[in-house]
């Protein structure tokens, strides 16, 4: 999906772009002109959150949980040394998420701590324990959304689950367009989306908007 240097050519994203925006600029669409990846994003919270009655509040850590971190930092905090290793920020992840990071995962979060101190402070901690809840639980609504659209609980989507749904909360959106929407987020072309594919659009656009 990246961007070509040079000659401008236009890809099937941004002609489906272009045609997502101008049937949602029409009179009594409600909205402007949303890029092609954020205008499915918005579509599908909508369709998910209108079903469930209501959007959720921004999530904050409740003291309870924020009282949980703190204990599982000292936890791991051998000998009282005010920060915490490499590995023992790996076992505090497994105790608070139930998974070993990856060696890849570990470096980035080292490699972004204060480098005028021994390890993760307890203020860096808590940052990214906030950060990693914050990521499971958007990955958590994407798939109660998918979900939503899988109303036959197959596990991938269809074009027919695609027309259903956009039916539903986007009435004046041609076949058409509904077809560049599946098309786009269908990206091995295998005429089903996958909760990874979906997943990837709903990511690029929320990383637009």
């Amino acid at each position: 999906m990246g961007e070509d240097v040079g000659v401008a050519r236009p890809s099937s994203a941004s002609l489906a772009a272009v045609s997502v925006a101008r049937e949602l600029q029409q009179p009594g669409s409600g909205r402007g002109g949303l890029g092609f990846f954020q205008s499915l994003s918005v579509v599908v919270v909508e369709m998910f959150f209108s079903e469930a009655g209501a959007r959720p509040r921004t999530w904050e850590a409740s003291p309870s949980e924020h009282r949980k971190w703190v204990e599982v930092f000292k936890a791991c905090d051998e000998d009282n040394k005010g920060y915490l290793s490499r590995e023992d920020f790996k076992v505090a992840v497994v105790m608070l998420f139930g998974y070993k990071p990856s060696k890849i995962e570990a470096d980035s979060i080292m490699s972004s701590v204060n480098p005028n101190t021994s390890g993760i402070l307890l203020e860096e901690f808590l940052s990214i324990v906030r950060k990693k809840k914050e990521v499971q639980l958007h990955r958590n609504e994407i798939r109660h959304i998918f979900t939503a659209f899988d109303r036959h609980y197959r596990g991938y989507l269809t074009l027919e689950d695609f027309k259903k749904a956009f039916r539903q909360v986007a009435p004046k959106l041609s076949e058409r367009t509904v077809l560049d929407v599946f098309r786009e987020v269908d990206q091995d072309s295998d005429g089903l989306v996958s909760f990874k594919d979906f997943e990837y659009a709903m990511n690029y656009g929320q990383n637009e908007a």
